[in-house]
């Protein structure tokens, strides 16, 4: 579990966090080569739905096309380059809003006005370009690498994982979500959710409601780069709801999502959009049985959002003033051996992901 991290392991060097250079090619070599959260296959339940959403300067449409298959596109009309669509909503064509360009669900162009008078216009050529999708356990992911590996092969067993925990986890439906700008970097964000060593500290509702820290804990998962975090239900009479009826399990998934079981079943999942160096938006989202938020869930999202939520925000903005110091200068992880909620063993992870994508040589082109 520590292979590679004996002895005294520093913490990440500040410029991985502020270079605008490495966030260059954090963008490129991480989140344009990975699995990326959309949204919830419940969000599209009919043929035209669909949702748009942005991956840096990239726009992206999701829906589900006339024969009720998932597809996700670019969101940019092929003409002059105009964004398509916006928000989320139910088209039985795309038509550009600037000269009127129509596509097909699937991409096709259908229709372009005047194109009859541009000798050999030949609108089968035309064609959005389309973007690999994959759903996994009801959430829908996207990746803007064609080539890249499906999501089985790149969290391997995280999938049979879950429905051991969460047996009906595919059943549930979307049902709320709240977000919010971080002011920190990407990695400052992720960190700070991959790691409980400051829970005790700093998140008292959370130790006490939903987990027990005697058995929390946060190591690496299976072969891939998966981040598991386990824990039995609360022993504490504070518990949030009834947390009967399973254990505590996250799977984070590199490099900007998780898959989250509260203890009793309740399904929930982050995900991290960059918005630039020092800035990034955290989505936190909640899935129930029909849909429906009941009174037991509208606790549980109520206190999540108050406590834990509202108080990793303030961390996270003081870790990222404190790391553009000129008197920063990072210290060894924690890394315990027997793991435990005290273990930033899981950062070291993080860490070494990062090295291995920003730090590798790139061919010449």
């Amino acid at each position: 579990m520590t292979e590679g991290f004996e002895g005294p392991v520093p913490g990440l060097p500040a410029s991985y966090f502020n270079d605008p250079d490495v966030f260059k090619q954090v963008r490129e070599q991480v989140f344009f080569r990975t699995w990326q959260y959309a949204c919830h296959v419940s969000q599209l339940p009919n043929p035209g739905d669909y949702m748009t959403f942005s991956l840096f300067e990239e726009d992206i449409v999701v829906l589900r096309d006339r024969e009720g298959g998932l597809r996700a596109l670019f969101n940019v009309c092929q003409h002059r380059g105009h964004r398509l669509v916006e928000g989320s909503g139910n088209k039985r064509l795309l038509v550009c809003p600037y000269h009127a360009w129509s596509y097909d669900l699937d991409g096709r162009l259908k229709g372009a006005p005047a194109s009859e008078t541009v000798e050999g216009f030949d609108r089968s050529k035309v064609c959005i370009p389309s973007i690999r999708l994959e759903e996994f356990l009801g959430f829908v992911f996207v990746n803007l690498d064609p080539d890249a590996e499906p999501m089985d092969r790149c969290y391997p067993g995280v999938r049979e994982a879950i429905l051991e925990l969460c047996p009906d986890i595919e059943d549930r439906k979307f049902a709320a979500e709240h977000g919010i700008d971080e002011g920190c970097n990407w990695m400052v964000a992720v960190e700070n959710y991959n790691e409980c060593y400051h829970c005790k500290i700093a998140h008292p509702d959370f130790a006490k409601g939903i987990i027990d820290p005697a058995s929390y804990g946060i190591a690496p998962f299976g072969e891939g780069k998966v981040l598991m975090h386990s824990s039995l239900p609360t022993q504490d009479d504070g518990a949030w709801y009834d947390v009967s009826g399973s254990d505590y399990g996250s799977f984070y998934l590199w490099p900007a999502a998780s898959i989250q079981i509260y203890p009793g079943g309740v399904v929930n999942n982050y995900y991290w959009r960059p918005l630039a160096v020092d800035d990034t938006r955290v989505y936190r989202g909640w899935f129930s049985d029909d849909g429906a938020v009941d009174e037991t869930l509208e606790r549980v999202i109520e206190l999540d959002r108050t406590t834990t939520f509202a108080e990793d925000l303030v961390l996270v903005r003081n870790v990222q003033r404190g790391i553009q110091s000129r008197g920063y200068n990072p210290g060894p992880l924690v890394i315990n051996r027997q793991g435990g909620i005290d273990s930033e063993l899981s950062i070291a992870c993080l860490h070494r992901w990062l090295r291995e994508a920003v730090d590798a040589p790139r061919p010449h082109a």
